[in-house]
């Protein structure tokens, strides 16, 4: 695996407190809702931060790449948040 070093400049505050079973795995049940897998950090302390992850498909990773296509389908998103939006025929187009 390839080690990398991830700078943390940020307040932590406890969330709660997980026994170590007889196999050391951890529980975290709701801590990390919606993620299935996390990243795992240590340093020189011991300490320890996991960062939830979330998976994207390979055939939708190209919106993520690419900002004006993310930014159109974001403004969509809003508008039609604020229901500014409207039928459309297929056959129409």
């Amino acid at each position: 695996m390839q080690q990398s070093v991830l700078r943390v400049d940020d307040n932590f505050y406890e969330i709660g407190t997980r026994a170590i079973d007889d196999r050391n795995r951890v529980i975290l049940g709701e801590l990390v809702k919606g993620s299935k897998k996390v990243r795992l950090y240590k340093n020189e302390r011991g300490e320890f931060l996991l960062m939830p992850l979330l998976e994207i498909p390979a055939s939708e990773i190209w919106l993520f790449q690419n900002e004006e296509a993310r930014q159109s389908v974001q403004k969509g998103l809003e508008d039609a948040a604020l229901g500014k939006i409207s039928k459309l025929d297929l056959a129409d187009i």
